[in-house]
């Protein structure tokens, strides 16, 4: 195996090495096509919840799974190559991962602000944006990703509460204990929400693979692969990925894989599995946390319905174990741009602490999505 010090030069290597390729063949003034666009959605979902304790509603922004968001892109393109620009901002009120801790909260965020240079020869992206490798367990064809899946639960900001204790606030009344978020235990170590200032280079496509590399400036490397093919009707798609961290941060490196299908009757499934590397100075005595998760589906038309599972293992101490299980539905109405979904979910969160047992949290929501 390569050290990480390695394996990072190596990466700037390679994405030096893409600078080159893909600005080889620059066109003239008069050969390019400047283009801008805006773009973007909404996304509301109306959720109610029982921890055990107490019943709740509210309405969120479902910032765990695709929270809302506006973009504006802007291109020159000639024959031989494309240079773009992106700016994204979220653009959420109550988002989920607020949803419980405050009702009123309101957020305006930096998604993505990068500029991308594409030829045949690959893409070099720079700025702030999705690292390598990234959403290496989303992988799914169901039809119904606004619902939720492994990465993104939508519940992910309802709170876990302990056993026979009433209290409502940031604690836990009766015994002092924190409130844990359904997000926080259930975490997949998926690298989707990587987003950081980096430089990355993507291949082209080569008989259905393509791979990326990159780092960013907090000492930050990353790597994936990717794979799509159609035999016949069936449908494949399978990822994996990894990503180092900082010397200072409390993990060392997260790495992932997942694969989907779809039938051409209308059956389709995924598998997924992830972990945590935790760094020698964190790790004392600690096991390496790791995720794996299943679903299965069935599309007909603009409707899917999909089963998920999901297990997180060992995360925060040894044998805590957080399991989420959730039936989703999603309506696409393609003509208006916009999808109907819903759901039901329950989520387990068991710890060794013979004091310190959790409420499960059962939920469902209905929401709309619409793109712009």
């Amino acid at each position: 195996f390569l050290k990480m010090s390695n394996f990072r030069l190596m990466l700037l290597s390679t994405a030096a090495a893409g600078l080159v390729a893909v600005a080889v063949s620059p066109a003239s003034a008069q050969e390019v096509e400047k283009s801008m666009s805006v773009s973007g959605h909404v996304n509301r979902a109306l959720v109610m919840s029982d921890d055990g304790e107490a019943t709740t509603m509210s309405q969120i922004d479902p910032t765990y799974v695709s929270g809302s968001r506006f973009r504006i892109k802007a291109a020159a393109k000639s024959e031989s190559m494309t240079i773009s620009a992106t700016t994204e901002l979220g653009v959420q009120a109550n988002g989920s991962v607020d949803s419980q801790a405050d009702a009123t909260s309101r957020s305006l965020n930096l998604r993505h602000s990068y500029i991308a240079v594409s030829s045949s020869m690959g893409t070099l992206t720079v700025g702030h944006t999705s690292t390598a490798g990234a959403y290496y367990i989303s992988n799914q064809l169901s039809g119904t990703g606004n619902a939720g899946f492994y990465d993104g639960p939508l519940l992910g900001g309802q709170r876990l509460h302990v056993s026979n204790d009433t209290g409502t606030g940031g604690n836990n009344a009766t015994t002092g204990t924190a409130v844990v978020s359904v997000g926080s235990v259930t975490d997949a170590f998926q690298g989707g929400g990587s987003r950081k200032s980096n430089i990355k280079y993507s291949s082209p496509n080569f008989s259905g693979f393509s791979f990326a590399v990159g780092h960013s400036d907090d000492d930050h490397g990353s790597a994936g692969v990717n794979y799509s093919g159609d035999f016949d009707g069936t449908k494949v798609v399978w990822s994996a990925g990894i990503r180092s961290e900082g010397g200072t941060s409390a993990t060392d490196k997260e790495m992932g894989t997942s694969v989907a299908f779809a039938l051409a009757g209308g059956i389709n499934g995924s598998l997924a599995y992830s972990k945590r590397d935790l760094s020698s100075a964190a790790a004392a005595g600690l096991k390496d946390p790791d995720f794996w998760g299943a679903s299965l589906g069935y599309t007909m038309g603009a409707n899917g319905i999909t089963a998920q599972y999901g297990v997180t293992s060992d995360l925060g101490a040894n044998n805590n174990e957080a399991t989420r299980m959730a039936l989703v539905v999603q309506h696409n109405l393609s003509d208006y741009g916009a999808s109907v979904y819903a759901g039901i979910s329950n989520t387990e969160y068991d710890t060794p602490s013979t004091a310190t047992q959790y409420d499960d949290l059962t939920g469902g929501w209905v929401g709309i999505r619409l793109n712009f």
